[in-house]
């Protein structure tokens, strides 16, 4: 039933057509309504109904009634519920998020490997290899098993919610790029990133492993945000996975419905990605990243943020020498700190900071700083368990890693996805059945950045990854070497020495040195040698021979104190002792610059090809006449003697077989 509520006018439109005059008697309940126009309710009360016609008449002539005139609304609350105008509301209709089968995330963790797969990713030589060309990353080397579901590495068409990007990080994609990266979008719907940026996304967002050994500091941040989006993005996928999985299951269980389908979508840990970052100052930055692209900042919640900033940020007295190479400068601002570890957990809200590991979703940690919680075979007081689950591994700046303690990152991957001792309350019948088979390591990704193509880094990838999905090696652009920024005039001689194999190349550099180098350089008129060497045994090893030998030796490491740096160099200056071992760590976290070097030996190739030049131009060479600098190199060290003198002229060096030993000339003419 409808009951219509009259105003003033309509009464006097309707009283005009029984040809009575006084409107105001339309409203007196002593008005005499047509019997023909009343229906009775359910209840016995009876109501008098308009026409539609006379309704839209009434409301048309309303607009020349005052408003003082019309009646007010009727008091709906006398009236029953059967007969209230009642306008039906509409549900709203919620829309419950899922991943489609066809994501990569579904496509990589959800497909069980049987064992003729199990063997072609032990085999790597059944491995499909194919040279590519990465938009805005340069050339690399894709290499994929049997096992991979997509063998094209990007579409550059494809926005990044249909490649599955969750909408709660795109949304914060444009202002992350504008706050961290420097990057001004234009406005697009769609966030500008770059070429460099969106290939690399495409490549990670398929859970293949990916090595650039190319992360200058220019686009450092610009790639660590392209890590930081797909390691959100992974947290995302997985909590929703697991939310609409729990669900169906309870709905099920309350209809006791049989239950045919399994729903195994976790590990046996909650820890998911484990990013290793060599300084605090990193860190800091990656949990920025992470707020900008997780919160708007009227929604922003962290917790422990105070005490996060207090021990991330930059402390007071932490100026750098403006005088110290850019490369430097920039490396070391901020904290650098190299021990600390750190839980986060990503809420509805916001995120969480110092929660236990076992309730954390991402791992942000120093290599040393895991490395005191994972402990050493024998120590009473070691955990690893929680690293059992991880499914995406990020080294970010790997290469600084090698300066600081490699064995620390080697021990590292060597217990990851160990079975835990204990169980803490995991549920069984929800662990994948390829993690409980033990085929954790085939399903987990691994993400390495460095600034140089280092032959330790790049074996991570031959040791300790076997990726379902592949991986990507991107080489490092060609260029003409670190040598044309010698200003100092001088010969550079390179010496080949021989050696047989990889394996046996530190003792047939030792022994190539102490025979046929070293002598050439005890004679008086040499005093003043400084002999650069990069590796610390080599350093060892040359210092105890030399201490046999009775050589009078500067010892100039990283070990060494600021009294016994300022010692060593006082006698080297002073003609006091005859030659100067100086190690490349040192020179990576001091860049002391040394006087009055006479001669110059590189024991082997510096890893940074910027500290060739460094070294070189520490010459005065106005001074000195006979001034040379002798470079020991073998033709396994290609990538490092292109780094220094180019491609083209590496080139020229490995391909020749007559002679071992050449010379270049450096200077302004």
């Amino acid at each position: 039933m409808l009951l219509l509520d009259v105003t003033d006018s309509e009464a006097s439109t309707d009283n005009e057509e029984h040809g009575e005059e006084n409107v105001n008697e339309v409203s007196n309940s002593e008005s005499k309504p047509d019997p023909s126009r009343k229906r009775v309710l359910s209840d016995g009360e009876e109501v008098e109904e308009l026409s539609l016609a006379e309704s839209s008449s009434a409301e048309d002539s309303s607009e020349d009634v005052p408003q003082s005139k019309k009646l007010k609304p009727l008091d709906l609350a006398v009236y029953p519920d059967d007969v209230l105008p009642v306008e039906p509301v509409k549900p709203k209709v919620v829309v419950k998020e899922t991943i489609k089968p066809d994501d990569s995330f579904s496509t990589h963790f959800e497909q069980e490997l049987d064992e003729t797969k199990l063997l072609s990713l032990a085999d790597k030589k059944q491995w499909t290899a194919k040279r590519v060309e990465v938009v805005g990353l340069g050339r690399g080397m894709h290499r994929y098993p049997p096992t991979c579901d997509s063998t094209e590495l990007n579409d550059p068409t494809a926005t990044l919610p249909s490649v599955g990007l969750r909408s709660r990080l795109f949304n914060h994609v444009g202002k992350t790029l504008k706050q961290h990266c420097g990057v001004q979008q234009t406005g697009d719907a769609e966030p500008a990133l770059s070429r460099a940026q969106r290939s690399m996304f495409d490549i990670i967002n398929q859970y293949k492993d990916l090595y650039n050994p190319a992360v200058t500091n220019e686009h450092l941040e610009q790639f660590r945000m392209v890590y930081c989006l797909h390691s959100l993005n992974h947290i995302l996928k997985t909590r929703l996975t697991v939310t609409n999985n729990s669900e169906e299951k309870r709905a099920n269980e309350l209809k006791k419905k049989a239950m045919d389908k399994e729903y195994r979508d976790q590990g046996l840990t909650r820890p998911k990605v484990l990013i290793l970052t060599p300084f605090k100052e990193c860190a800091r930055r990656i949990v920025n990243m992470f707020e900008s692209l997780l919160m708007s900042k009227k929604k922003s919640f962290i917790s422990n943020q105070k005490r996060f900033l207090s021990e991330f940020s930059p402390e007071e007295d932490s100026g750098i020498d403006p005088k110290k190479p850019d490369d430097y400068v920039k490396l070391f601002d901020g904290n650098t700190d190299d021990c600390f570890r750190l839980g986060v957990q990503l809420s509805k809200s916001g995120m969480k900071l110092y929660v236990d590991f076992y309730k954390a979703d991402i791992l942000l940690c120093s290599p040393l700083g895991l490395r005191l919680i994972l402990g050493a075979d024998g120590d009473l007081k070691r955990d690893y368990d929680f690293m059992s689950s991880i499914e995406v591994l990020i080294l970010d700046q790997a290469d600084v890693f090698l300066m600081q303690n490699w064995e620390h990152l080697l021990h590292t991957m060597r217990l990851l996805h160990v079975q835990p001792k204990e169980s803490r309350g995991t549920d069984y019948s929800r662990v994948r059945m390829w993690t409980l088979d033990g085929h954790a390591k085939h399903y987990r990704q691994t993400i390495v950045q460095s600034c140089v193509h280092c032959p330790e880094v790049a074996a991570i990838f031959t040791k300790h990854c076997a990726n379902k999905s592949g991986e990507v090696k991107l080489e490092p652009a060609t260029s003409t070497g670190s040598i044309c920024h010698i200003v100092s005039q001088m010969p550079l001689l390179f010496q080949r020495f021989p050696s047989s194999s990889p394996g046996t190349l530190p003792d047939d550099r030792f022994s190539y040195f102490i025979k046929e180098v070293l002598p050439r350089y005890t004679g008086k008129e040499k005093a003043g040698t400084l002999i650069y060497v990069p590796a610390y045994y080599d350093y060892v090893r040359l210092r105890n021979y030399f201490h046999k030998e009775k050589l009078e030796t500067s010892l100039v490491c990283e070990y060494s104190s600021e009294k016994a740096v300022k010692r060593a160099k006082k006698k080297f200056f002073t003609k006091e002792t005859h030659f100067m071992l100086y190690t490349e760590r040192i020179h990576f976290f001091r860049r002391m610059h040394l006087k009055k070097i006479r001669q110059l030996v590189f024991y082997s190739l510096p890893t940074y090809p910027q500290f060739f030049s460094e070294i070189c131009n520490m010459y005065k060479t106005s001074q000195l006449t006979d001034a040379s600098c002798l470079v020991l190199f073998s033709n396994s060290e290609a990538h490092k003697l292109s780094m220094c003198i180019g491609h083209e002229r590496t080139k020229h060096i490995l391909t020749s077989t007559k002679k071992n030993l050449f010379m270049f000339v450096t200077g302004e003419e």
